[in-house]
């Protein structure tokens, strides 16, 4: 039977790759290039948006000169003009937005907002010309700013850095000026071409316009498609720019199951960046403390296995793609998150760390990291440490590899038997469209006593087509695989009579293919998209463990609003007793069943926002039906006001019983100024017997420097009563020496 499959599955994938007919291996394909000069100015500059300082009548100048999306051929709406100078400490962009309607889309008054769910402007800058990864810069149409770390797979929007915009607004347009620190960004002084890449947000027409021509199937911040920025002379050297960002905080807490952890204590710590060089940055932290950091967003969870939720903490962020893209998507290497956390996901103490990123010259680029942990009453303290290195080949590939080090520590000595060791080597190719990626991987693990099956391989080929898109992939785990600094998640089986957790090995066949029919001359539809996706999960014996089939339909209206319908089939080889309710577990026994789901979400350009999807059908040997419900009304702009709700009833033949889950997650923000917010998270979880209160007043003092105070409740929900509860006064500052 196996085998059958196998050639089922290959065949679809072949006919799929067949069905893509723009592809070019070539990587010695020539595309045009937009380029812009950059000036050298004497100059004061002062950001304040009114581009009144004699550098701005000298400069070169280009415009946004095609839509990107929804139609990539149409001539903007709006008309847009962009300049750049510099001098000896900063990049500056001017920018002029014509517009006769000044009734613009501005959601929130708060930094980091959804760049491209607002109306506004984009910088993307790639210093090193690599193409793996570049700084987003973004301001609104209300003057907020917006920053982060964009990677060939991931734009991360947690990055934060300080520098500095202004936004001034006339009848018949506005204009922005961006003044961007050189330090802050890692490239080589001697390179004189950097890439280059500019946006516009018109979302209230639903348009989103770029600088260079890119093809509509690739995302407007790809990295394969960026300009060029030419300086007239080499930049100065950058090195030796030292940011301190000190706290103090106040912290009572109470525990009620728990009294011995109720506690009042003071904290102190510090952050520091130094810039080694143009190139290379060393991030130093000193008892850290992240209690600022929104919760994350709780989810029902109603598979066999844990939630994957991103790193939010700045430290980890800057170059952080050097480190995370290693392993098989659903298994990375390294996940950050797991520094700080015990075996149980409780947090502990970090008492220090260090971490080195940037690049070496054109075509190398490194990452080293260490970290420490304080030693609890349930884990001894523990030393993380990673190491990496990158090497560029042809025009977009790259070979890679990581080494991580996860080691305990009895006293200041490491432990002989306590620790997790990972090794990885990557070869990625891309060709310069960047309609083929494709990649193959091998890692390996080192656990005291776990020396047999304690390997993993991945590889894969994915094709970007202007109507098709289709991946193939292939990755085999072995059952004593670990990452005691990654995320492994799938290995582990929980047998619910024994109560225990049993790895198991597998090998993993997946394929997915998509085809998007535009229809630029319809009145009221942007595309249709039809996929398919078929994934295998085999055990050593070669027999099927999971084997998922889906199928999906979605219109994108004109309006931006959408509309999907999804059908699967799941067949599963469940391998040891499983209870998704309190009563007796599931058999270990083989289930098919299918489901449909139909999701709706309304145009995000209105006041009024609504979010529906429902789900049917069958879950092992029961039912399920799932509804979401998301509502939100904005008060443009200084308030957002959210409801979530998600109800889940999964019920099962007599004694395996039937469970009912409910999760409420109203959000409250209120914008009182740029500097001043207050946000208010509620979440009633009725899985994990908890309701959270998380509520969070910033007052951001000087720019980067903040003051926050931080309320934390929580109560159990099916016999009320307070679990925990916190308050959290901190205050932190940015000093650039």
């Amino acid at each position: 039977m196996p085998k059958v499959l196998y050639i089922i599955y290959f065949a679809f994938a072949i006919c799929s790759m067949r069905a893509s007919p723009t592809y070019d291996l070539s990587d010695s394909l020539t595309l045009p290039e937009s380029i812009l000069k950059a000036q050298v100015t004497l100059e004061h500059m002062t950001i304040d948006g009114a581009l009144e300082e004699a550098a701005w009548s000298s400069a070169d100048k280009t415009v946004l000169a095609q839509e990107h999306y929804p139609q990539n051929a149409r001539v903007p709406l709006q008309h847009t003009e962009i300049m750049m100078t510099r001098d000896d400490r900063n990049l500056y962009v001017a920018m002029t937005c014509f517009d006769q309607d000044q009734n613009y889309v501005v959601q929130t008054l708060k930094r980091d907002f959804d760049m491209f769910g607002n109306d506004g402007v984009v910088v993307l800058l790639d210093p090193s010309g690599q193409k793996n990864s570049a700084y987003f810069f973004g301001v609104s149409a209300k003057g907020v700013q917006a920053e982060g770390i964009i990677t060939r797979f991931d734009f991360d929007a947690n990055w934060d850095s300080k520098w500095y915009s202004g936004v001034k607004h006339y009848n018949d347009r506005w204009t922005v000026e961006f003044a961007i620190p050189l330090h802050i960004m890692r490239f080589d002084p001697t390179n004189l071409s950097w890439n280059l890449n500019f946006i516009r947000s018109d979302v209230k027409n639903y348009r989103f316009y770029s600088w260079t021509k890119i093809p509509q199937q690739y995302d407007g911040i790809d990295l394969g498609y960026l300009g060029k920025l030419d300086w007239h002379e080499p930049l100065p050297p950058s090195s030796g720019h030292i940011t301190m960002i000190p706290y103090a905080n106040l912290n009572g807490a109470k525990d009620y199951e728990d009294v011995s952890n109720s506690k009042n204590k003071i904290g102190l710590g510090a952050d520091a960046k130094i810039t080694l060089s143009s190139s290379l940055n060393l991030d130093l932290t000193i008892n850290p403390d992240f209690s600022q950091v929104e919760v994350d967003r709780q989810v029902t969870n109603l598979t066999r296995f844990n939630v994957f939720f991103p790193e939010r903490r700045n430290f980890f962020l800057d170059n952080a793609d050097l480190f995370s893209q290693f392993g098989d998507p659903e298994n990375p290497i390294f996940f950050s998150r797991r520094i700080g956390l015990d075996d149980d996901g409780n947090s502990v103490p970090i008492l220090g760390g260090a971490r080195l990123t940037g690049n070496i010259g054109q075509t190398w680029r490194v990452g080293a990291l260490a970290m420490q942990s304080k030693a609890t009453d349930s884990q001894k303290g523990q030393n993380y440490s990673a190491f990496t290195l990158h090497k560029k080949v042809l025009k977009r590939s790259l070979i890679k590899g990581i080494f991580t080090n996860r080691q305990g520590m009895t006293g200041k000595e490491f432990s002989s038997d306590d620790y997790g060791r990972n090794a990885s080597v990557e070869g990625v190719y891309q060709n310069l469209k960047g309609s083929i990626l494709s990649w193959v991987g091998l890692h390996k693990s080192y656990k005291q006593n776990l020396a047999k099956e304690n390997g993993m391989y991945s590889t894969g080929i994915w094709f970007n087509g202007k109507n098709f898109n289709t991946i193939t992939s292939f990755s085999a785990t072995g059952t004593n695989y670990t990452a005691d600094m990654g995320f492994v998640n799938q290995l582990e089986n929980y047998d619910a009579a024994r109560d225990t957790v049993i790895r198991v090995g597998y090998k993993n066949v997946s394929n997915s293919l998509r085809y998007q029919w535009r229809t630029p001359k319809s009145r009221s539809i942007n595309f249709h998209n039809f996929e398919f996706s078929n994934s295998i999960k085999l055990l050593a014996d070669q027999s099927i463990n999971e084997w998922n089939l889906r199928a999906g339909y979605e219109i994108e209206f004109k309006s931006s609003s959408e509309l999907e319908l999804k059908y699967s089939h799941n067949y599963t080889k469940l391998l040891f007793p499983f209870s998704f309710t309190d009563e007796v577990p599931l058999p270990a026994a083989r289930y098919d069943y299918s489901q449909i789901a139909l999701e709706f979400q309304s145009d995000s350009r209105k006041k009024f926002g609504l979010n529906i999807e429902g789900v049917i059908g069958g879950f092992y040997n029961g039912t399920i039906k799932s509804l979401e419900l998301g509502f939100n009304y904005r008060a443009q702009p200084w308030g957002n006001f959210e409801m979530n709700i998600e109800y889940n009833d999964v019920a099962f033949p007599s004694s395996y019983g039937r469970a009912e889950f409910l999760l409420i997650n109203p959000r409250i923000e209120f914008n009182f100024s740029k500097s001043l917010f207050w946000t208010t998270f509620l979440q009633y979880n009725t899985q994990a017997d908890n309701f959270n209160v998380n509520s969070r007043l910033q007052w951001r003092y000087k720019p980067m420097s903040d003051i926050f105070l931080v309320y934390t409740d929580n109560y159990a929900v099916q016999f009320w009563g307070p679990k925990s509860r916190s308050l959290v006064l901190k205050m932190n500052y940015w000093l650039n020496i």
